[in-house]
């Protein structure tokens, strides 16, 4: 499944320069907010109690009311039965809170790109023939292609002006706002789709699983003792960029117990350069799925000869399953194993059960050994140590 560019999100904040790098390039897409940070911070936090981040119904004569994330009311007029969704990740997360694509007549053409790339495009082939018309450059929305498309509500971003937001309000079109970039976040996405299709139910059993699974981390993981460093990176055209200290990817790392070089830096994205790169040195480099670089690439550079993930054999593709894993999703707590069999170089034992499992209840179909390689990135892995029997 080779990987494509997603458009860079228009507000994020500019990264920290560092200077030009001369490898690893592929395009990505900046994320936003300061995150929890540790197992303990994690599981005794306040924000994974139940009933924590979700959207609160209420009634109404003609039909409901639900607050987004942006704590604005939309008031639904009936049942939502047609969704256009204009973030890239909402698309892919309504399809797994509904249970089926069948809701979904519109979406980002970036989020297209990612399915038609993914396990789920696989499963719901459908999805390739849904609209991809509905916004233009920095995720203006298309007013006349949404409009023609008779949606019930409109998933668009929250935290971005008002410019994005108000063409789409002016036509009477219900719009539920949604923010992105911190676990929170993602817990009340999901939450706010199940309100928004009737499927609460099934999205409390989605932020339930990932409670249990933050909690069973916890009592996992080895007792603290030296951290392996890890370096979540991704490219660009002219630059490489490191996940910073206020991106998901520390939190993750943070979580499954590794030590992220790059956490001191107060930003999502930092902007950085081989030498960079050279100094931190981490014990284990993850390459970003947003693009096409590979574990071989780095090997192969003899500018990054000394790096210590390079002469452990320790540079990993993140895997790409019903959506990429590198970014918050309906399958994160995949990535939180995967990433915790890295860092204490267990291997992930049953990861791929857990694959299997968690896909059945989210698309409804179980992956074969073949597809669970391929959503493992297992060939493009293969050189790196430990993974020939990864997650077995």
């Amino acid at each position: 499944m080779p990987d494509r560019a997603a458009p860079a999100r228009p507000d994020s904040p500019r990264p920290r320069q560092y200077g030009r790098p001369d490898a690893l390039a592929a395009p990505a897409v900046p994320r936003r907010r300061v995150l929890l940070g540790g197992v303990l911070a994690a599981v005794a936090s306040p924000l994974f109690t139940a009933g924590c981040g979700r959207a609160e119904p209420t009634g109404g004569a003609d039909g409901r009311t639900v607050t987004d994330l942006a704590g604005e009311d939309v008031a639904l007029s009936g049942p939502v039965e047609r969704v256009v969704t204009i973030p890239l990740p909402a698309a892919s997360m309504v399809v797994a809170v509904n249970g089926g694509p069948d809701v979904l007549v519109g979406m980002n053409s970036a989020s297209r790109t990612a399915i038609e790339d993914s396990y789920l495009g696989e499963v719901y082939p459908e999805l390739l023939d849904v609209s991809t018309d509905v916004a233009g450059a920095e995720f203006a929305p298309n007013i006349e292609s949404v409009m023609a498309l008779e949606p019930d509500v409109v998933i668009q971003w929250g935290d971005r002006g008002p410019g994005l937001v108000d063409p789409l309000r002016d036509t009477g079109i219900p719009v539920a706002q949604l923010t992105y970039g911190t676990q929170e976040d993602l817990e009340g996405a999901i939450t706010l789709y199940g309100e928004l299709l009737g499927k609460e139910e099934r999205s409390g059993q989605m932020v339930d699983t990932m409670h249990e699974r933050l909690r069973r981390l916890g009592e996992e993981l080895p007792e603290p003792g030296e951290r392996p460093s890890v370096l979540y990176v991704r490219g660009a055209d002219d630059s490489l960029e490191a996940g910073a200290g206020a991106s998901y990817n520390h939190f993750v790392i943070d979580l499954v117990g590794g030590r992220n070089p790059a956490a001191d830096l107060d930003t999502e994205w930092a902007t950085i350069d081989v030498e960079q790169l050279l100094e931190w040195d981490p014990d284990i480099l993850l390459v970003g799925n947003f693009g096409p670089a590979t574990p071989d690439a780095v090997y192969d550079d003899p500018a990054l000869a000394s790096l210590s993930a390079v002469r452990e054999r320790r540079v990993y593709k993140v895997p790409l399953g019903g959506y990429r894993w590198d970014p918050p999703s309906q399958e994160s707590p995949l990535m939180w194993s995967w990433l915790a069999g890295l860092v204490h170089d267990s291997g992930a034992p049953g990861l791929r059960q857990e694959v299997v499992d968690t896909y059945a209840f989210l698309y409804g179909a179980e992956p074969t050994d073949a597809q669970l390689d391929t959503i493992l990135n297992a060939e493009a892995n293969s050189g790196s140590r430990g993974y020939d029997e990864f997650g077995r």
